[in-house]
């Protein structure tokens, strides 16, 4: 041994030093530290639960709706149960399982979630089946198929939703699918907590838009939301003798095309003075091509705009402003400023506010200008405006010069100078004591509720529909209607090419092996050059 390594070597027969107890009673308290803080960040985090969404599209992540309805069902101490029908191989089953656990996260106390696999536990399945009066059939490969793959109950009342509730597949040649898992889930919660259904009545007889009409110009898509969160609609023809807007919540009056005649708005007036119903009145105009002209309505609605403390203009709202209407328009489409209300403040909240500089812009086109009445409808607050146009806005009566001229439309000296007054809110004394007051909102324009609206994705016509399904919450004093903003498509399949699968083929069989070759080639030479060296020396 050489006198380096006998100088580097330990000592022989050389002993540890020995542990103190002071040392060793630091030790045991860390220890038990250690211990008791891993106890309380347990304790934290089991009473400030928190899920994160980590999916690219939020697909998992609750709407302002949906967390209120679960918070009131916390609150309220009901207990809601959901009973999922669906199999273990179906891939639908994780995205129901991840969104419920959301749910629960919200609700842990009052939510009963139940999995529950028809093909694994048939007996369990068959008592249920007979409980909840679900249907089932077999498939030719033996599987059980239910007729509802979610089934939620509260007490004696049942929702039931199906497949095609819970995602809707695009069409096209990519395969997409739209997940609604939410909106199914939120819609089956409230109705079977509903104990009553309001009834709106919507007038028909003058050319309204329909609530049954799945056109854009119909109301069908509103009737379907309005459906689902327990409200019960009605189709009234005020122009027969049998027709009665008793028990109305609300009345609304959509798009009429035709002039109301004599005696036809009063039971309108009526239910508004004396039942107390709300009112929703959207009345844009509409142009008479034979006689080159506008209707002579709202003939017949000047008493029932009144009830707000307005009169409805007959002329067209026209924009001059270049920043608001799109470029070579005649000004007739145009965004409309969204004025401080109860009603528009959620809406600044939107996330498509943002890209109009954080105010919000709502389109609005051929539009109806209205004016606040010199002298105030007794009972009736002062008229508050929702939508305004600019100050280079005018009133459009001329509609022979609007018929005829082909280039831009200018203000006349008997057109009204803006800003016009296109939507507002008012409130009326309640009838009779105990009841909420009188709500009412008159529009210049139908498209915040028509189908054109919800079947349009761009950011402009998503506030156009919020705002309408917020008048509609406030008109019924009643929590956010179920408008959930859709979920974006996500892809389901993968198409491939010949060519796409040769590259693969390439990549796969010559370039990652030749890949990983290379690296393990420069790693035996980097070895080779420094470890060997190292040998030498």
């Amino acid at each position: 041994m050489s006198a380096a390594s006998a100088k580097g070597s330990p000592r022989a027969g050389a002993q540890r030093p020995a542990i103190s107890a002071r040392q060793k009673l630091v030790a045991s308290l860390g220890v038990v530290a250690a211990g008791l803080l891993a106890v309380l960040v347990n304790v934290l985090a089991a009473r400030h639960y928190h899920r994160w969404d980590a999916t690219y599209a939020k697909l998992y992540t609750l709407s302002p709706p949906t967390e209120a309805t679960l918070v009131d069902l916390e609150r309220s101490g009901s207990d809601v149960e959901v009973f999922v029908f669906i199999g273990r191989g179906d891939p639908l089953l994780s995205s129901v399982r991840a969104m419920l656990e959301t749910y629960q996260a919200k609700a842990p106390e009052h939510l009963v979630v139940r999995y529950l696999d028809p093909d694994r536990d048939r007996a369990e399945f068959a008592r249920l089946k007979v409980e909840l009066e679900v249907h089932a059939d077999k498939a030719e490969e033996g599987r059980i198929l239910s007729d509802a793959q979610i089934v939620v109950r509260h007490g004696k009342q049942l929702w039931y939703v199906h497949t095609e509730d819970l995602a809707v597949l695009e069409e096209g040649d990519d395969a997409k699918v739209r997940p609604r898992i939410e909106q199914a889930l939120t819609g089956a919660i409230r109705s079977v907590l509903a104990t009553d259904k309001p009834r709106l009545c919507f007038t028909k007889g003058h050319g309204e838009a329909s609530i049954d009409d799945p056109e854009k110009q119909g109301l069908a898509v509103v009737k379907n939301t309005l459906a689902k969160d327990n409200f019960e609609l009605a189709s009234v023809e005020l122009g027969k003798p049998e027709a009665t807007l008793a028990g109305c919540r609300l009345v609304a009056v959509i798009g009429p095309q035709l002039p109301f005649k004599k005696g036809e708005a009063e039971p309108i007036v009526d239910a508004v003075k004396s039942g107390g119903a709300s009112l929703l009145l959207a009345a844009q105009p509409d142009l008479d091509l034979e006689n080159a002209s506008i209707r002579p309505y709202p003939h017949g609605l000047d008493d029932v705009a009144a009830l707000a403390g307005v009169a409805l203009d007959d002329a067209f709202a026209v924009e001059e402003d270049p920043s608001l209407r799109p470029p070579n328009d005649l000004g007739l489409v145009f965004f409309a400023h969204v004025h401080p209300h109860v009603t528009t403040d959620e809406l600044r909240k939107a996330p498509e506010a943002k890209l109009t500089g954080g105010e919000p812009l709502v389109p609005v086109a051929y539009a109806r200008s209205m004016h606040k009445l010199a002298t105030p409808t007794p009972g009736a607050t002062q008229a508050a405006e929702l939508l305004v146009s600019s100050e280079r806005s005018f009133t459009l009566t001329d509609v022979q010069g609007f018929l005829t001229s082909h280039g831009q439309l200018h203000r006349r000296p008997s057109d009204r100078q803006g800003p016009l007054d296109l939507a507002v809110a008012a409130e009326r004394r309640p009838p009779r004591e105990g009841m909420p007051p009188v709500r009412m909102i008159v529009v210049g324009t139908s498209y915040p509720f028509l189908n054109a609206a919800f079947y349009d994705a761009a950011p402009p016509s998503v506030l156009a529909r919020k705002l309408g399904m917020i008048w509609l919450s406030w008109l019924t004093a009643r929590p956010p209607i179920l408008d959930l903003p859709p979920k974006p498509s996500v892809q389901i399949a993968l198409h491939l090419t010949e060519d796409d699968l040769s590259a693969i083929g390439r990549y796969v069989l010559l370039y990652m092996p030749i890949a990983v070759f290379l690296c393990g080639a420069a790693v035996w030479l980097r070895r080779r050059s420094t470890e060997a060296k190292r040998v030498r020396e």
